[in-house]
């Protein structure tokens, strides 16, 4: 597997302040043979001129504005790779990702996904690694997981190589139904096509900065944040469920709700105006989550149990203090020592 053209496909828009550092990150992997593509999407910063200052040492691909879907459809249309890593421009990869992640694959897989370490805007690291991987978590347990809830430990973007046989049964994607999240569409169908493999090493880094999809500023929050990703999730559980369909993988039906959707139903319930949130009732959210708890407790007992916590929380404490803390969690830079502390005790048991 090592010796197969890989192509990482920087993504870019309006991220000049960051893109050479992605760029660099990209030509600087240790794996060969590589080809770095870089998709600006319409970008009105220097973006152009740094990108044109690479000259041959990779391939630009320069179109107007059409959002993330579009601008990974035309990076996966000009890769030749066996393999493909989608760089957000604002990350960043460690020289020996590609040689450790693609050390793993077997044939027939999926993709492979590793852990990054989260950082800032300058670049220092936050001592928060992320996703947490169960000991021993293997492709096995990845597919009984989906399979169960539609959900399974998954990272962003950057943290993701997926192979060609994989990306060739599902692109380009369909913008007009998944109009956002293309790295959480084609990760959440991964394991019905092949091998989910998960290494805990972290090869790359996340950069939090005030303005990402999945982590951003405090006051950026608001309860139209849990709408939208609410809304979000049943265009995925859908894709899922038609899918599984057609690969004839048995999935429960209905679907367990994964811990993120019970996170934002309960903040949707707290903070929405009636008038624009699903209907639904505390009490369903805590029932659904206990039964999660039972069933799947994909973090460990210890991990789980302190995650049905957190649910109770958003559900019945005072709204200022939930609101607080529901702010300083989605900064992921800004996290008290003791929110930091609690979760890496968790982590533990895991």
């Amino acid at each position: 597997m090592t010796g197969r053209l890989a192509s990482i496909v920087v993504i870019n828009h309006n991220y000049g302040s960051f893109l050479a550092t992605a760029i660099d990150s990209a030509l600087a992997q240790d794996h060969t043979p590589l080809e770095v593509i870089v998709v600006d999407d319409g970008s009105t910063d220097d973006s152009a001129a740094i990108i044109a200052g690479y000259g041959d040492r990779i391939r630009a691909v320069m179109k107007a504005q059409g959002g993330h879907v579009a601008a990974v459809n035309a990076g996966y249309a000009a890769a030749r790779g066996d393999y493909l890593l989608f760089l957000d421009a604002d990350d960043l990869l460690r020289p020996d990702c590609l040689s450790q992640a693609l050390a793993m694959l077997e044939p027939g897989d999926a993709k492979v996904q590793f852990r990054l370490a989260t950082v800032d805007g300058t670049g220092a690291d936050q001592n928060m690694p992320f996703p947490h991987f169960p000991p021993g978590y293997a492709p096995a347990d990845v597919l009984r997981a989906a399979a169960r809830s539609g959900w399974y430990p998954w990272t962003v973007s950057t943290g993701n190589i997926f192979t060609r046989s994989f990306l060739d049964q599902v692109m380009p994607i369909d913008a007009g139904t998944v109009y956002r999240s293309p790295d959480g569409y084609l990760s959440k169908l991964a394991p019905l096509y092949g091998a989910v493999r998960s290494l805990p090493a972290v090869l790359g880094g996340y950069r939090v900065h005030g303005n990402n999809a999945w982590a951003s500023s405090q006051k950026s929050w608001s309860a139209d944040v849990a709408l939208r990703w609410l809304a979000f999730d049943r265009v995925l559980e859908h894709a899922f469920v038609t899918a599984a369909g057609q690969r004839g993988v048995a999935i429960r039906q209905p679907l367990l709700r994964s811990f993120q959707s019970l996170e934002y139903r309960m903040q949707a319930l707290r903070f929405a105006d009636p008038a624009t949130r699903p209907p639904d009732r505390r009490h369903r959210v805590v029932s659904d989550a206990a039964q999660w708890l039972v069933e799947l407790h994909p973090f460990g007992w210890a991990g789980s149990a302190a995650r049905f916590g957190w649910l109770l929380f958003l559900g019945y404490a005072p709204r200022p203090l939930v609101e607080r803390q529901i702010r300083k969690a989605r900064t992921q830079t800004n996290r008290s020592p003791l929110f930091k502390a609690l979760l890496s005790l968790t982590r533990k048991f895991e």
